[in-house]
């Protein structure tokens, strides 16, 4: 059995040599020293060892993690002068709670994921200096992130090779925002750039499966198996190219239909002078203009062009489920419930009035197992579309469809990147 151990006490060498022996939190022993009488008087050693002591007990890793005790006892006496990644994960969290928006589902927004992520990975530096984290810490974060497994169910995932690119740019983002208020120097936020991102064929992370095109017979498969009205969602997104959020919200109202042969569909017109979608940060009217085919769909559907209902609800649907078991119904009338006695009048789940782009994905990937259809979600259509545009009007053609603000976003819609040499290559032979 170990004895127990004896609280520190500052004892003097060669009559001027001020030392301190204190157990470090892995067992071994150190010793502090706190100066020389020729260099600091008896009393200032006393009082120094003292709110050293008091401050070891309380924190003993922060307090070791300094050069000196006079360094410890200013830095954290005065925390303003020396920020820890906790506290500077704190400050950010505290300035993205005032900056970023709330979705429109009121869930939490997809930037606190990053967030949250980050903060799970620089655990092991929360108590470290935030100027002390540095390429070296950067890089382990990143191997770290290569290596970690979770479970959804019984399937192992890992983080792919985009995902861990993004989180080492949050990192970065962080300690940028640190740099502004002087928490860290720009001299650190310039080493950061030797932690290079993880490219293609040189990293053990997976890359997500580049989606595939869809085919007219898939998409019209697909549809035979969903009812009318997810089935007209996923035949607007096909003509148009609209996002799956976009088409959840459109409502009358935001249509405009002074152009008889094309109608313009502004998402949410009366929010903002440029709307409501994802790209109104940068102050540009997002319009999707819905053609022979998209008015046919929503002509059926739309009785008041004034209204600020949903034109695709979701009580349409069970509406039309329970209609459908109804007339499925082989039990006489006589007996058992008749249609609509047993409904509750006020039921615990009610049918939303809008559908968000998650029970679109669901749908759709539901009718597709049915129709055996190999798997794709609605965003999938939006990159055909972009496709089929790209193969007749150019590039620039489909940024404009889309709605996009660079080029370069389009791009990563783009399936088939050989388009652009075929079109040479035709414009080539016509001219020989």
């Amino acid at each position: 059995m170990g004895r127990n151990r004896t609280q520190p006490k500052l004892r003097v060498i060669r009559g001027k040599y001020y030392l301190t022996d204190v157990y470090l939190p892995n067992g071994k022993r150190t010793t502090i020293g706190f100066g020389t009488i020729e260099s600091r008087t008896k009393g200032e050693i006393m009082v120094a060892f003292e709110k050293w002591f008091d401050l070891y007990e309380q924190q003993p890793h922060k307090v070791l993690s300094f050069k000196n005790p006079y360094e410890a006892i200013k830095e954290i006496v005065n925390p303003s002068k020396r920020v820890t990644v906790q506290e500077l994960l704190q400050g950010y969290r505290v300035h993205s709670s005032k900056t970023i928006a709330k979705v429109q589902s009121n869930k939490k927004h997809p930037d606190y994921t990053f967030i949250d992520r980050v903060e799970k990975f620089l655990k092991p530096y929360m108590d470290w200096p935030a100027k002390d984290f540095g390429p070296d810490e950067l890089l382990d974060v990143q191997k770290a992130m290569i290596e970690y497994r979770y479970y959804i169910g019984d399937k192992e995932k890992r983080y792919t090779r985009r995902g861990i690119n993004d989180n080492i740019n949050w990192i970065r983002k962080i300690w940028k925002w640190g740099m502004g208020r002087c928490m860290v120097s720009a001299e650190q936020i310039q080493g950061f750039q030797e932690v290079k991102p993880l490219r293609i064929g040189t990293t053990l992370a997976p890359d997500n499966i580049k989606r595939k095109r869809v085919t007219q017979e898939e998409i019209q498969e697909v549809v035979n198996c969903l009812g009318s009205v997810v089935g007209d969602m996923l035949r607007i997104i096909w003509y148009t190219g609209m996002r799956p959020n976009e088409v959840c919200s459109m409502r009358p109202c935001d249509i405009i239909r002074d152009d008889e042969d094309c109608w313009l569909y502004i998402p949410g017109r009366d929010f903002s002078p440029v709307g409501k979608h994802k790209t109104m940060r940068f102050e540009r009217m997002k319009v999707i203009p819905l053609a022979k085919e998209s008015q046919q769909i929503l002509s059926k559907r739309i009785k008041d062009f004034d209204s600020t209902d949903y034109i695709f609800s979701p009580k349409e649907t069970v509406n039309a489920l329970l209609a459908r078991k109804a007339k499925e119904r082989r039990t006489p009338l006589s007996c058992g419930n008749r249609p609509g006695t047993n409904r509750k009048e006020h039921p615990m789940i009610k049918p939303r009035a809008r559908y968000d782009h998650h029970t679109l994905r669901r749908a759709c990937q539901r009718a597709c197992k049915k129709a055996g259809v190999e798997p794709f979600v609605p965003y999938d259509l939006r990159r055909s579309m972009a496709t089929r545009t790209r193969a007749t009007l150019g590039k620039e053609a489909t940024k404009v469809l889309l709605g996009h603000a660079k080029t370069s976003t389009t791009e990563i819609y783009l399936l088939e990147e050989v388009q652009e040499a075929v079109k040479v290559a035709k414009l080539l032979a016509a001219n020989f």
